[in-house]
Parts: structure tokens; sequence; C-alpha cells
């Protein structure tokens, strides 16, 4: 007995149309790239989604079609298109190497850079971002940096709690552009009162995490810095 729903598929011509449309464009991308008028990285994603196209529909061409010299010509095609999909990938690699390459020098330029190196630091950074510091490069060496208060997050910090001899900062989610709460820990720093923001010009080394017990009687662990100045 028949199914009630037979599977549907794609007439043959239709199929052809699908594969030889996106064989034409895919060849077309690549006399771009060829000419200089735009570059492999530029096209990578469509020519990608051309080649998919044409995998789709390869598997319910007709034989004529199979046999025709214009099939064999855009077999050529898609390899050809694998090639510039590698170039392309290639070339958007070296981009982003040389974006780091670039970052690493201006970084290493900046005039917070070259003061935090005077003093003996290894590098400068940001209070803010202590746990991506300590995620890129170990908290070892985040006890090397010279800590500073950023713009985007670090001024936004407040005193929220004393437990002697520590002052607590805090900021919430919504504080500039923090995005989540965030506290460390402040020893040797300057008088403040409950509420007060973090001194914008402060410089901080970094000492690691403490177990510290609030006037509530909880214990909790915070990242503690030591004020320079």
């Amino acid at each position: 007995m028949a199914p009630a729903f037979a599977e549907w598929k794609e007439h043959p011509e239709n199929s052809w149309k699908y594969y030889a449309g996106n064989c034409q464009k895919a060849q077309e991308k690549m006399a771009d790239v060829q000419s200089g008028r735009t570059t492999a990285y530029d096209v990578m994603f469509a020519l990608e989604s051309n080649l998919r196209t044409m995998s789709e529909h390869r598997a319910n061409l007709a034989p004529q079609h199979l046999d025709s010299g214009e099939f064999a010509q855009c077999e050529s095609v898609a390899a050809q298109a694998e090639s510039t999909i590698a170039q392309g990938k290639a070339e958007f690699a070296a981009q982003m190497q040389r974006g780091v390459e670039e970052g690493r020098i201006a970084h290493q330029n900046s005039p917070e850079y070259q003061r935090a190196r005077s003093l003996g630091f290894s590098d400068v950074g940001d209070i803010s971002f202590l746990r991506l510091h300590e995620d890129t490069d170990g908290e070892a060496r985040l006890k090397t940096m010279l800590i500073t208060v950023d713009e985007v997050c670090g001024q936004h910090f407040r005193a929220t709690q004393y437990v002697k001899p520590y002052v607590i900062y805090t900021v919430r989610p919504s504080d500039g552009g923090c995005g989540e709460v965030k506290r460390v820990a402040v020893i040797g720093g300057r008088s403040v009162e409950k509420g007060d923001y973090i001194d914008e010009k402060g410089e901080f080394q970094y000492l690691g995490w403490k177990k510290l017990v609030g006037a509530d009687g909880f214990p909790t662990d915070i990242r503690v810095l030591k004020a320079r100045r």
C-alpha cells in the first residue's frame, strides 16, 4: 500500500537552475577577487553559501546535466571557490594578527604603560577587569601589574563597607559600562565615607584573594588591592 504522502522531490530542471545559477554567482565573485575589486575575505561567506546550494542540488541533477561540459566547468569552479575560501580565512587570520600586534604596540606606547614600567611593574591593568587580566595572564602576572581606575567601569566603584582595615568598593551592573556586580577590597587608601567614589587617579597593586568577615558575620571571598597613593 502506497503511503498517504510521498516524499517531495524537486524536478531535475529546477535543481539544475539552482546549481548553475550559484555556479555563475561564485564565478563572478572570484572574478572580482582576481581583478582586485574585492578580497577573498569579503566574498568568503557568500561563496560558502553558493557551495552549499550547489551541493544541495547536485544529487538531484539529471544524467544529461551530469554529463554536460557546463557541469564539469562548475565542478572546477567549486574547487576554485574552496581555494578562495581558504585564502579568505588566511586573510582574516592575518588581519586579526595585525590588529593584535597594533594593539600591543599602542598599549606599550601609552603613558599609562610607560609609567607602570618606570615604577617597576610589568604592565598596567584596569581595576574593573581584574578577572579578565587573571584569565588572560594568570594571577602571578596580575600581582606584578600596576592597577589603575578605568573610565568604562572603574570610576563607578563606591565605598559600601568597611571591614578593618579594608574598604570594600562595589559597582552595580547598571553603573557605567560594568554590566555586572564587581567588588574589591582596598587596603592603605585614603580616608573615605560610605558612598564615596574610588579615587579616579588611584594606583594599586593586586595582592590576591582574601576571606573577609563582614558586619553580618558571614565570610566572603574578595580580591584585595593595596593602594599606592
